[in-house]
């Protein structure tokens, strides 16, 4: 089983993926974002650096999610879906950049593993800004409430489609991680989403 956590930055992807991990012997994935060299260059100039940026995460995503393959029989527990190279892709790309990419990813025959739950967290812009700020990334200072909207957009559209994974939808702006009664609630609603 995969259980994944996706939602704009910020929101506790690695947080929660890491403790519900621990608390469920599962597997770790966590994304390797500091090996992609063009991810400075994209908070610095977004048009320009869209698409190598993302070519270099779906390289990079697609090499790791391989090494997984053969661990399908645990539980996986990833701080990322195959889902999020799509959603940033028609997010940030222009058409022919797009269609470039889905070329690209195609060709290398993209592998993904299925995923079979989609914890999608969120929080208020204020929330996610300061959550940013507090931990001194200085790429990051870019990221604005537009763009986290923007994210958040794209995965509605995308969870909310036919066919999308489950999904199960966690607010973590008041989330106290200090609280083992609210880890509780929120271990309690993935085992039973599960």
């Amino acid at each position: 089983m995969l259980i994944a956590f996706e939602g704009p930055i910020a929101a506790g992807k690695t947080t929660l993926a890491t403790l519900y991990s621990a608390y469920s012997a599962g597997t770790l994935i966590l994304e390797e974002f500091e090996k992609n060299e063009f991810l400075v260059d994209f908070y610095a100039d977004k048009p320009r650096w869209s698409l190598p940026m993302q070519l270099s995460f779906a390289l990079d995503r697609n090499a790791q999610w391989r090494r997984y393959e053969d661990q399908r029989s645990g539980l996986l527990v990833a701080d990322y879906s195959p889902l999020k190279d799509s959603i940033f892709a028609r997010t940030l790309m222009s058409a022919r950049e797009l269609r470039l990419f889905e070329k690209t990813i195609d060709a290398i025959k993209y592998r993904n593993l299925p995923v079979d739950l989609i914890v999608h967290l969120d929080a208020t812009n204020p929330t996610l800004l300061g959550r940013i700020a507090s931990r001194g990334r200085p790429f990051e200072r870019q990221i604005d409430s537009t763009y986290q909207d923007q994210l958040r957009a794209a995965y509605a559209l995308e969870l909310k489609r036919e066919g999308a994974p489950k999904t199960l939808w966690l607010d973590t702006t008041e989330l106290d991680l200090d609280s083992e009664a609210q880890l509780s609630q929120v271990y309690a609603a993935i085992d039973s989403a599960r």
